[in-house]
């Protein structure tokens, strides 16, 4: 079996990257990135693109490890800038993409953001939710968060999630 970051690396198919027929499962989406999200926003593992146009063009820049995923994103979303290195903004957004990430490997990634002012990680909290697979999925309790961030959380969102009838959590820290 793969690696969880040779298979998103090579999902041709980009399948498992938006639910199947559910572009925004999310109930106010947007409203609350624009909420949590502070000035120029750099998405970490941004996929094919669907939250870009949460963002002005000229704030928005997106990463992610599949250029297949990076080339449907730019194909959706013309003027917005994407990237297969880390670009430098504001906010740092990471949109349930976190779960994806192995426990070996998530201290190492969290510790790479202090360069940006906030960070913003959206996904379905607990533990309850973990499971093995192709994808394997490695969600965390909010508490694990702020414990691996060492910054301080200054908001936490609610965004309803109907599909798994619960809700997205955010966390914002700075």
């Amino acid at each position: 079996m793969p690696s969880p970051a040779e298979f998103w690396r090579g999902n041709t198919s980009l399948r498992d990257i938006t639910p199947r027929g559910e572009r925004f499962p999310e109930a106010g989406l947007f409203q609350a990135l624009g909420r949590a999200c502070r000035g120029s926003v750099f998405e970490f593992g941004c996929g094919d693109g669907r939250l870009a146009p949460a963002f002005a063009p000229e704030r928005y820049a997106g990463f992610d490890i599949n250029p297949v995923a990076l080339a449907a994103a730019a194909a959706a979303n013309p003027g917005y800038r994407y990237a297969t290195k880390w670009q430098p903004a504001e906010t740092w957004l990471a949109w349930t993409v976190l779960l994806h990430i192995p426990d070996d490997e998530i201290t190492d990634l969290l510790a790479a953001t202090t360069s940006y002012e906030r960070v913003v990680i959206g996904e379905v909290m607990g533990r309850q939710w973990r499971r093995p697979g192709n994808p394997p999925v490695f969600n965390r309790d909010s508490h694990e968060y702020v414990k691996l961030m060492g910054r301080d959380l200054i908001d936490t969102i609610a965004v309803p999630y109907p599909r798994y009838r619960c809700d997205l959590t955010v966390l914002v820290f700075e």
